[in-house]
């Protein structure tokens, strides 16, 4: 039986926008390693493929220690349930549900995201925001409570890499609304984080690019620790650097890009 055409869709949609972002109609024959999010009973069976997540970072990066690891290890699991959310609600006018949702684990990183065959909710964008918020915050806090035994995240940090991804989410997901100005994106960025509950954990910036063009920007409050590892830097948008410091890394980055 195919599967819901409005689903798969959305998901190609997704992946053309943020690639490496790969979202698959789940299967009752798929096979691997899964963290399942949110079912409270499965929390045993995921155990193994978390731990097997740690050891691949505290393996690799052993000099960055547990804060960095912690990090990163949270960051990955929520940032595919997030980005498909945030962009099934303003790129394709859907609410996803991400019960049982579920992410193989290789390598240190969850190559897909599968969901089960459904129908997406439409509606007018402030619904659509609530019942996604909904689905995402009881998915991020399941995914949270079953990380918590394999490694401590610090609930403050957890909840601003949250805003973080949400926030970012948001910007990709202004490449498929080009009638945006930075105006719209903010006040989307706020309505996102008060249907959250994270109303001042994160936000933007604007500056200028280095060709006079307006841009917008993270204003993350908290720090991943990348600088930590032995090949590591503080990021472009490190709020441990001033903000002029983080204009010049942007601006690099971006015209870097530009030259390639």
């Amino acid at each position: 039986m195919a599967a819901n055409r409005a689903l798969v869709d959305l998901l190609r949609l997704a992946a053309r926008l943020v690639p490496g972002l790969r979202g698959v109609v789940r299967t009752p024959a798929a096979q691997g390693p899964l963290h399942v999010c949110p079912a409270p009973g499965a929390s045993e069976g995921n155990r193994a493929a978390l731990d097997a997540l740690l050891a691949y970072w505290s393996r690799a990066w052993p000099e960055a220690g547990r804060t960095y690891w912690a990090s990163r290890c949270w960051g990955i699991l929520i940032w595919q349930p997030v980005y498909l959310g945030v962009i099934g609600v303003h790129a394709s006018q859907r609410a996803l549900s991400l019960a049982s949702l579920a992410q193989p684990i290789d390598e240190g990183w969850t190559r897909e995201v599968h969901l089960p065959d459904h129908a997406p909710t439409a509606g007018d964008t402030g619904t659509l925001i609530g019942l996604t918020a909904r689905g995402m915050a009881a998915c991020c806090a399941q995914i949270h409570d079953d990380l918590t035994p394999v490694i401590r995240v610090n609930p403050v940090a957890a909840r601003a890499t949250l805003a973080d991804v949400v926030l970012a989410a948001l910007l990709a997901a202004s490449k498929a609304r080009p009638e945006w100005r930075h105006a719209d994106i903010e006040a989307l960025g706020r309505q996102w984080l008060a249907a959250l509950g994270l109303e001042g954990c994160g936000g933007y910036f604007a500056f200028e690019r280095s060709d006079g063009s307006p841009s917008l920007a993270l204003e993350r409050q908290t720090c991943c620790y990348h600088y930590r590892r032995r090949d590591g830097e503080m990021c472009s948008t490190c709020p441990r650097l001033a903000k002029h410091e983080r204009i010049a890394r942007l601006n690099a980055e971006q015209d870097a890009t530009r030259e390639a």
